[in-house]
């Protein structure tokens, strides 16, 4: 009898254990930046749809940078605080099961991370964000799943020097290291340790060149080089640079890594099947197959509209508030043409601030603005909370920088290069000039375009006298190149360049600028023209 029984225990571990052919479907949104209405609600259903369907055997995951965007989410981030965030409430609503933070979730700062990461029931996963303080990951560097005897593990990064760009009092201490260092690192120590038998990468980084390793200092792009080069993935979700699109490659041992990306705003959600079942010598067999669904394409789903309604409403109620009142239209399109009212009012307000109060210890003289957004349109009128985020969508602060003049103007000569070589390139990269006067010569070759008359008060302006610039922290500290591929500094050098960084965000800085004139009436400084 006895035996008996050992033998019946046994065969049932046997059967538990045994691994059978099984499909699983992976979902990734990524690069939400806040979309909330009729898209998100076309995924939602979506999401809903195959939940129901595959159950267990579905991994529904996200790539990040969603804390940013839309008036919605900034009202979720800073002002509904008191309530559960708005993307805890759907993320745990929609049961996903993994995520990554994005650049823009720790720009929002580690009071809305901590509070939003603390209240997601799903694994929040990143293998390179580091504690400055202890050396360890602050966040899971990857989660384990274990599904029909099959072991799946998910390993997340950050696209590097993310956190470069961003203050330390609102990152608190984390740092980003080499994603491709801790791809090497945890892959070899998550087969060790976990031996799974799929590994999936979950990724806030672009493709980039599968070859070529991009050293540049934003670095957006290194999925396709880490799929290559670092064995062991059999799907890679990227996000980050806003391309929707599969495709697949070989890596350096022969085996076949398939990527996805889910695009941006709820633009598209992403689906990967991979079908395993048992092979020799305890390798299983392994097969992926992707697409991309358009959320426009998709019915959008009356239970998510239903549950965002008491949102909307309290975001609603203080968007209704007006903080100040614009006596002309304004237009962000200008600026790439000339001087632009709206773009000089933001000069204005960067003078101002660092020009008075505690800052005026250390002051500027010239200031360099981008146009946000390429399009934007605001009405003669009163301004809402929401007008702010609109013109000024990215969380940020502003810096006063030590430069001399030389780098001034090579600071523009990059900047207009790619205004005038790369018209439709991103308009947050074109930068223009307050404090100084100066021309722009369209037809002479990059380099030998800008020409510096004067001060914008008359005075001389010198190649070598040193000036306080004021700009985005995000522009400080070498967001698009300027201050390395245009002026000639290394990323070690920017922080010695920094003399001021503003605590307050600079679209709190710019509301309460207004609000303290209103009304306004916008105008050019015309401190530029072309020629």
């Amino acid at each position: 009898m006895r035996y008996g029984l050992l033998f019946i225990l046994s065969f049932l571990v046997l059967s538990c254990n045994q691994k059978e052919a099984e499909t699983f479907v992976v979902l990734q949104t990524t690069d939400l930046h806040g979309v909330l209405g009729r898209d998100m609600s076309g995924i939602a259903g979506y999401i809903k749809t195959q939940k129901e369907k595959y159950g267990k055997d579905l991994f529904l995951l996200d790539g990040g940078d969603n804390f940013q965007g839309t008036p919605e989410v900034f009202f979720a981030n800073y002002v509904d605080t008191l309530h559960t965030h708005i993307y805890s409430e759907l993320f745990n609503w929609l049961s996903y099961d993994a995520l990554t933070p994005g650049n823009h979730d720790i720009e929002a700062g580690r009071k809305v991370f901590d509070k939003v990461y603390s209240e997601i029931r799903a694994d929040v996963i990143c293998a390179n964000a580091i504690e400055e303080r202890t050396g360890e990951p602050y966040f899971k560097p990857y989660a384990v799943y274990n599904r029909k005897g099959w072991k799946i593990a998910v390993m997340g990064i950050l696209t590097p020097f993310a956190t470069e760009w961003i203050p330390k009092h609102l990152r608190g201490g984390i740092l980003i290291d080499h994603p491709e260092r801790a791809a090497i690192y945890w892959t070899k120590k998550i087969y060790e340790e976990e031996n799974p038998d799929i590994l999936i990468g979950l990724f806030h980084t672009g493709w980039g060149d599968p070859y070529t390793r991009d050293t540049s200092q934003s670095a957006p792009s290194i999925g396709a080089w880490i799929a290559r080069n670092v064995p062991g993935f059999h799907l890679i979700c990227c996000g980050h640079v806003h391309d929707a699109a599969t495709d697949y490659l070989i890596n350096v041992r022969g085996d076949t890594v398939h990527m996805i990306e889910a695009g941006s705003r709820a633009s598209h959600i992403g689906r990967a099947e991979i079908r395993i079942k048992p092979g020799p010598h305890e390798k299983p067999r392994i097969s992926v197959s992707t697409e991309l669904l358009a959320s426009r394409e998709l019915p959008p789903y009356y239970a998510y509209d239903k549950k965002m309604e008491i949102f909307f409403s309290r975001e609603q109620d203080y968007n209704s508030q007006y903080f100040c009142f614009l006596e002309a239209p304004v237009f962000s399109r200008e600026a790439m043409y000339g001087p632009s009212a709206w773009i000089d009012e933001i000069h204005r307000v960067q003078l101002t601030c660092v020009n008075s109060g505690t800052a005026s210890d250390v002051g500027a003289s010239v200031s360099f603005v981008s146009p946000a957004a390429r399009n934007l349109m605001l009405k003669a009128g009163p301004l809402q909370m929401n007008d702010f985020i609109r013109a000024l969508p990215y969380e940020n602060t502003i810096s006063v920088v030590r430069m001399d003049g030389s780098e001034i103007i090579r600071f523009l000569e990059y900047a207009y290069a790619l205004r005038i070589d790369n018209p439709r390139g991103p308009a947050y990269n074109f930068d223009s000039a307050a404090g100084i006067l100066y021309r722009v010569h369209k037809n002479k070759p990059a380099g030998s375009r800008i020409e510096v008359l004067s001060m914008a008060d008359g005075s001389s302006f010198s190649l070598a006298e040193e000036y306080h610039v004021v700009m985005s922290t995000y522009r400080a500290r070498g967001g698009g190149g300027h201050m390395t591929s245009g002026v000639g500094l290394t990323a070690e050098e920017l922080p010695e360049r920094t003399l001021w960084v503003s605590e307050k965000d600079i679209r709190t800085i710019f509301r309460e600028y207004l609000a303290a004139r209103s009304p306004v009436m916008p105008r050019p400084l015309d401190h530029w023209r072309y020629l």
